[in-house]
């Protein structure tokens, strides 16, 4: 079940989904991917979506944003799982099932994705009182490896990082022609 979302082919469009309830900006992405490479990965269902990291349900994977095979995933999993917990937080309830075995992600796919979404251009939102202003982070080439070079500073010391998820993460990047 985790394949569907966080194997080499969609890592990088789930972690943007996740992303779609903050800010969007560096410090967010940086979250993300801490959350990510701490946490155990869970079943966590709420009305609106997918909440995968036990520590972070700020982080959401809508259900609207799932592609067909995630849905029936999802799906063939809570009709196959035991019996969940039902949980409240705040204001929302939802319902938790624990995998049998902890699962944690490839901190070198989650290193890679955060940096695609990075150089890809990760877009930022402010509030201003007119209404909401999207702009995406300069395409600069010294700003962008400026702030790759702040994301895997911050993502590697803030996690148990091994040198072989850095050189795995650079590899997937070579892979799949991403550069700055």
């Amino acid at each position: 079940m985790i394949s569907h979302f966080f194997a080499e082919s969609n890592i990088v469009h789930t972690l943007q989904h996740l992303l779609s309830h903050t800010a969007q900006n560096v410090e967010d992405l940086c979250k993300l991917c801490v959350a990510a490479s701490e946490d155990s990965v869970v079943m966590a269902l709420n009305v609106h979506g997918l909440m995968p990291f036990a520590n972070h349900p700020e982080f959401v994977y809508p259900y609207s944003c799932m592609s067909i095979e995630q849905l029936q995933a999802l799906k063939g999993h809570c009709a196959s799982a035991h019996a969940g917990i039902a949980c409240q937080y705040d204001n929302d309830v939802f319902l938790l099932n624990i995998f049998p075995e902890a699962m944690s992600l490839d901190k070198g796919l989650l290193l890679f994705a955060g940096a695609c979404i990075l150089l890809r251009g990760l877009s930022q939102t402010k509030t201003t009182h007119r209404g909401v202003v999207y702009s995406f982070l300069s395409q600069t080439p010294e700003l962008l490896r400026h702030h790759a070079n702040v994301f895997f500073f911050q993502i590697v010391n803030a996690g148990s990082f091994k040198q072989s998820a850095v050189h795995d993460a650079a590899r997937l990047l070579e892979k799949h022609n991403v550069h700055v």
